[in-house]
C-alpha cells in the first residue's frame, strides 16, 4: 500500500475464512507479535491457524440473528514486525491501528501476545476509551523479568494511558498487582464472581461502571477461558470461563460506544487438535455479529 502509515502492513495470501470484502465495516489484522511469551511460545502462528480454522465454521449467529457471512469482513494482513524490538513493534502497531480507526472502520487484531494491545490502545488516542479485557491475569505488574513492555505488563501500561480497565475472568494475581488494582480503582470479576452473580448481574456492573466512557475496546486473552475449552494458550490457568458466559457477557455489554477488539494468546503449537484456534475463530464470528447488530444494523 502507498501511504506512509502501511509501510509495515503485509498483505497476507490466507484470509479470515476466505474474506476480502473490502466494504465491509470490519478490518481484520494479523499481529504476530511472540517475543516476551513467559512459558508457551508460538502466538505467532495464531493468525494464520484463526485465518484457516475459520473456514470451517458457519456464520450465521443464533446469538444475534445477524449472518456474518452477509456482512463479510476486509483481511487486510499482517504488520510486518520487528524481530526483537518490542517498543518499535508498538510503535508499527500504533500507526496501523490508528490508520484504520481514522477510517471509521472496527478493527479486530489477531495476536500475538497480549503486549500487543498497548500498541492498539495508543492506536486509537481516544478520550474517554475504556477497555473491558477478559483475561486469567491482571497484567498489572510495573515489570517483569526486567521488562516494564511484557505480556504481565500490559494492563499496566494501558492504565498509565489514562485509560479506565475493567477485568473479567481474572484468577491468577500477584500481590503487587492486586494492590495497584486497589489503589487505581481497576475492578476485576474472578469466574467464581461471575458464577455465583450470573450473566446478567455482572454484564449490569460493567455496563453501569462504563457509563461515563465515551468509547469501549474489548481485548480478549484466550487464557480467560479454562484450559478445558481452550487448552492451546500461552499461559493456561484453572477454573476459567466456558466460551458461552464469555460471549453471553459480551453480547449484553457491547454497543455503539465499541470501536474494536483483540484475540490474543493462542499457542498453535499447543493446541491440541487445533480446537482453540477454532473457538478463538468463533468469538470472533460472534463478537463481530454482537458489535454489529448494536452499532451498525
Amino acid at each position: 500500500m502507498s501511504d506512509g502509515r502501511l509501510l509495515y502492513l503485509n498483505e497476507n495470501s490466507r484470509k479470515f475464512a476466505g474474506f476480502n470484502k473490502q466494504s465491509s465495516p470490519f478490518i481484520i489484522i494479523g499481529i504476530p507479535m511472540d517475543i516476551t511469551s513467559s512459558y508457551r511460545p508460538g502466538s505467532r502462528f495464531a493468525p494464520n491457524s484463526i485465518r484457516d480454522a475459520a473456514q470451517y465454521i458457519e456464520f450465521y449467529s443464533i446469538r444475534t440473528g445477524i449472518d456474518m457471512g452477509d456482512v463479510g469482513f476486509n483481511d487486510v494482513g499482517d504488520i510486518i514486525l520487528h524481530p526483537s524490538s518490542v517498543e518499535e513493534n508498538l510503535s508499527r502497531i500504533s500507526g496501523v491501528i490508528n490508520y484504520f480507526h481514522e477510517s471509521k472502520k472496527i478493527v479486530i487484531s489477531i495476536g500475538g501476545e497480549h503486549t500487543i494491545s498497548a500498541g492498539i490502545i495508543k492506536g486509537l488516542q481516544k478520550e474517554g476509551l475504556c477497555v473491558i479485557s477478559f483475561d486469567a491475569h491482571l497484567d498489572l505488574r510495573d515489570e517483569y523479568m526486567g521488562y516494564k513492555y511484557d505480556h504481565a505488563c500490559v494492563m499496566r501500561r494501558i492504565s498509565e494511558y489514562g485509560v479506565k480497565i475493567l477485568e473479567i475472568g481474572s484468577r491468577a494475581i500477584s500481590r503487587e498487582e492486586l494492590e495497584y488494582a486497589r489503589r487505581n480503582g481497576i475492578a476485576f470479576f474472578t469466574p467464581q464472581q461471575v458464577r455465583l452473580l450470573g450473566v446478567k448481574e455482572v454484564a449490569r456492573k460493567i455496563i453501569n461502571s462504563t457509563q461515563e466512557c465515551k468509547s469501549l475496546y474489548i481485548s480478549i486473552d484466550m487464557d480467560g477461558l479454562d484450559p478445558a475449552y481452550a487448552p492451546g494458550v500461552a499461559t493456561p490457568e484453572p477454573e476459567g470461563l466456558d466460551p458461552t458466559t464469555l460471549l453471553d457477557i459480551i453480547n449484553l455489554i457491547v454497543d455503539k460506544r465499541v470501536v474494536g477488539f483483540d484475540i490474543v494468546e493462542i499457542s498453535p503449537p499447543y493446541d491440541i487438535s487445533g480446537i482453540t484456534s477454532v473457538l478463538g475463530a468463533k468469538i470472533i464470528m460472534e463478537t463481530s455479529a454482537s458489535i454489529y447488530k448494536a452499532k451498525l444494523l
